[in-house]
């Protein structure tokens, strides 16, 4: 009982109408009832929750034999569609009651004739597929058409719910009526499906460059003001990765919209440097990086390296700060520095856990740049504890993070 109960949730899961699907909103009139008044689809998906009833303003299919594999013996509650093909492909599709009781039968005629509806109403024009067959509730009444099905019309009565599918060209349309033989109880769903499927859409440039800004970035000495050539590292214009970009004082990059972006700076002879920029819609940023000469005393604070909550696993978004720290070095191989770790313990006094963790936070880093080749007797570290905390009684979660962090302080060059 609980597997019925699993699967037929599942079912429903599967058939569940998404969000992004074409929905008949407007009511349903008399002349959506005739080939003339024929509503146009143009999602892969179409919803219509209407019941309909009727046949319209003219009875343009009747007076047929009850055992005709192509066509209604009459029409009784119908609602007429057309479509285009939007690939040269399979066409195949299912219509999905919304009540299981509903018996939903369906012709389907080539579409691309001067004057079609009229030419159907004196069938001088035939179905090119139909299914007629009686609702399968094992099937919760779905009917269609199928790559794998053996026929091209189902007559009414027991028989399969499916007609096979229609090799169709790019643009060719289509006129779908779907018929209820009762009284309609609910609306439904119909299904295309196109194997292969079309392309995607080719990109309109111009709507794309709306969505796209420019990032210019100069680098000057903050003592003279004048351009100096530097490395940069950014993270947070691509996802999930770190730009580098190397050699000038002026770089232009494009991006997509609204990106955050940390922009890492180093040259040989200046300290490092981390500028954020919060993500905005105008179509151009420029940021201007100032940087520092080296020399002893020089601190620069990573507060972009932050730490796992009382552990020292170092977040993934301290690589771009960690790769700039290694640039650093390995553009000043003269450089010594100090590496000191830091932890967030407002209301406690420096206690020895605080310095243990502290210290394995700056050992973090220390080996980093071992890994990394950086010589050992360049580089020392030190656990401060939460004697040094950037915001002593932190108000939120960012606050707490950056009193987790890392900070480098010259010893020599």
């Amino acid at each position: 009982m609980k597997l019925a109960r699993s699967l037929s949730v599942l079912v429903v899961a599967a058939l569940a109408l998404p969000a992004s699907a074409q929905r008949s909103t407007a009511p349903l009139t008399q002349e959506n009832g005739d080939c003339t008044g024929a509503i146009f689809i143009t999602d892969s998906v179409f919803h219509q929750p209407q019941a309909v009833r009727g046949f319209g303003n003219k009875l343009e299919i009747k007076e047929n034999p009850s055992d005709h594999k192509q066509w209604f013996e009459r029409e009784h509650h119908t609602t007429w569609y057309k479509f285009r093909s939007p690939a040269t492909t399979t066409l195949t599709f299912e219509v999905i009651p919304d009540n299981i009781e509903d018996d939903i039968d369906f012709l389907v005629f080539a579409g691309s004739i001067p004057g079609i509806c009229d030419k159907i109403a004196s069938r001088a024009v035939e179905p090119i597929r139909s299914n007629i067959s009686r609702n399968d509730k094992s099937n919760r009444s779905i009917c269609g058409l199928r790559k794998d099905a053996p026929e091209e019309f189902v007559r009414s009565g027991v028989g399969s719910s499916f007609s096979r599918g229609i090799e169709v060209a790019q643009g060719d349309l289509f006129y779908l009526v779907i018929d209820y033989q009762n009284r309609p109880l609910a609306g439904y769903t119909i299904r295309f499906h196109y194997d292969p499927p079309p392309p995607p859409p080719e990109p309109d440039p111009e709507e794309a460059k709306k969505h796209r800004q420019q990032l210019l970035i100069n680098v000057v000495d903050a003592r003279t003001g004048k351009p100096v050539d530097a490395n940069l590292t950014i993270d947070g214009m691509r996802f999930n990765d770190v730009v580098e970009a190397k050699g000038k004082s002026e770089y232009a990059f494009e991006m997509e919209m609204y990106r955050s972006l940390k922009i890492g700076c180093v040259r040989q002879g200046y300290m490092f440097q981390t500028i954020r920029v919060k993500g905005r819609t105008d179509p151009e940023i420029r940021v201007e990086v100032k940087l520092t000469p080296v020399g002893a005393g020089e601190r620069v604070v990573l507060d972009d390296i932050r730490f796992v909550g009382n552990e020292d696993k170092v977040m993934r978004q301290s690589e771009a700060s960690l790769l700039l720290l290694l640039r650093f070095m390995q553009l000043n191989p003269k450089v010594r520095i100090e590496v000191e770790g830091h932890v967030n313990g407002p209301t406690f006094k420096n206690k020895k856990e605080f310095i243990d963790l502290s210290t394995a936070r700056a050992k973090t880093v220390y080996d980093f740049l071992l890994v990394n080749e950086v010589e050992p007797d360049r580089m020392s570290y030190v656990g401060i504890g939460n004697a040094q905390m950037l915001y002593p009684s932190p108000k939120n979660k960012e606050e707490s993070e950056a009193n987790r962090r890392v900070e480098i302080k010259v010893l020599g060059n």
